[in-house]
């Protein structure tokens, strides 16, 4: 009950991909994952914020501080997650709340939540204090997971993921020639708009030899 009057806050559920903003190209700092918990613009609506807010702030059980503006909070898929993979959260994936925000890198999808404020004025957070990136929104990135041995004129496969945020991927091709030529490769539908996409191709060498294959992705955005 806020201000006298009760308010139903939805459980909101959905996949999710958070990636590291320390991650490198081709790198693993990047998942996957099933979230439930509530929504956040729900909550801020209930509580009434008022007019003027800028940032809503968020402070964790070991005092790290982070914020993200009011009109990315209100958006949809963002949310206070209790669970993951059908499984509530434990203290490494940020127990007993954490912040799961669509297009932003993980430094801003604050675990161990303790407490949430919302400004007037832009706060920055801990790591922003030290020079890093404010905005922090999720670059395209693509990665091979996947590159099966063959033999000449018989296909090999490739495969691997691909992630633009909430950008989305429209266009993933791969290369054995060290980009002289690009083949496209086929894509999976993602799981929400806030998930990876898959992608495979086939190859089949014409030589024997060695190859180094490469991959590039091309965002929602083009």
């Amino acid at each position: 009950t806020i201000a006298g009057t009760a308010y139903d806050i939805v459980t909101v559920e959905g996949f999710a991909t958070l990636a590291c903003i320390d991650n490198p190209a081709g790198g693993d700092l990047i998942g996957n994952a099933f979230w439930r918990g509530v929504g956040l613009a729900d909550l801020l609506r209930a509580a009434g914020v008022r007019d003027g807010a800028v940032d809503v702030v968020f402070t964790a059980s070991d005092d790290y501080v982070d914020s993200i503006s009011i009109e990315r909070a209100m958006m949809p898929g963002c949310m206070l997650a209790y669970e993951m993979n059908g499984m509530p959260l434990n203290s490494a994936h940020g127990a007993p709340l954490r912040l799961i925000v669509p297009g932003l890198f993980g430094l801003k999808n604050v675990k161990w939540i303790a407490r949430i404020d919302v400004a007037a004025s832009d706060v920055k957070g801990y790591w922003q204090r030290r020079g890093w990136n404010d905005v922090a929104e999720y670059q395209t990135m693509s990665r091979i997971d996947v590159a099966t041995a063959s033999v000449v004129g018989r296909p090999a496969t490739l495969a691997g993921v691909a992630f633009a945020g909430n950008r989305g991927i429209s266009r993933v091709e791969v290369s054995t020639d060290n980009g002289a030529s690009w083949v496209a490769a086929e894509l999976r539908p993602p799981l929400s708009p806030s998930a990876w996409v898959l992608w495979h191709a086939s190859w089949t060498p014409q030589i024997v030899g060695r190859f180094e294959a490469i991959v590039r992705a091309v965002d929602g955005t083009g």
